[in-house]
């Protein structure tokens, strides 16, 4: 697979993590905005953060790319919690708003190199 494929299909995976983590911050404030899938690929790729491995490529390969721009975070557990609950505190809020932007950061990012390449 080509740099520019691999690049356009990570995007892909960036972008659909995303708006499902947008949708999860929509429906702290209107419950009904979240899909069941939104709630669920949310929470993959929270547990994946808080102990590095899971069965999905997907959120692993995010996961793994957001490593440098989130650090290593102890939280990540009771977000997951939170999200189980579905149930979001101020903290956890504060937490996914942080994890969206870095999110953003890393589209940019792969956007730029298939732009470039």
């Amino acid at each position: 697979m080509s740099a520019i494929g691999f690049d356009s299909c990570f995007y892909a995976r960036l972008n659909e993590f995303s708006r499902s983590l947008n949708h999860v911050l929509l429906a702290a404030d209107t419950p009904t905005f979240a899909t069941d899938n939104d709630w669920r690929q949310t929470l993959e790729l929270v547990q994946t953060l808080a102990d590095r491995s899971s069965a999905s490529l997907a959120a692993s390969s995010v996961a793994a790319s957001l490593t440098g721009r989130m650090g290593e975070k102890t939280f990540w557990a009771d977000v997951a919690n939170a999200l189980v609950a579905r149930k979001l505190d101020s903290a956890a809020k504060k937490e996914l708003s942080a994890l969206a932007w870095s999110l953003d950061d890393e589209r940019t990012a792969v956007l730029a190199r298939m732009r470039h390449a």
